[in-house]
């Protein structure tokens, strides 16, 4: 009866660690085979990043930061008045 348990329990335990074992290797694989594809999207979303960046910069540069306080000091007096 004990025995019996024991087996089971190994039979369950080598089932989930070779599932455990399987499922890494698969999922290094993917990693494997889908690595160049990787790399190209890293790249593009390193330009978007850096194509935001100098635009918020030039953004900065050309004033823009003065009209958006205008704007909202605008609509935060006309709220007040209401």
């Amino acid at each position: 009866m004990i025995g019996n348990a024991f087996m089971l329990m190994f039979v369950g335990m080598s089932v989930v660690f070779v599932f455990l074992v399987l499922l890494n290797l698969a999922m290094t694989l993917l990693a494997y085979c889908t690595r160049e594809h990787t790399r190209s999207e890293e790249v593009a979303l390193a330009e978007e990043e850096l194509a935001r960046r100098k635009k918020k910069n030039k953004s900065i540069d050309t004033g823009d930061t003065d009209i958006q306080t205008a704007v909202i000091s605008a609509a935060v007096h006309a709220f007040r008045t209401t």
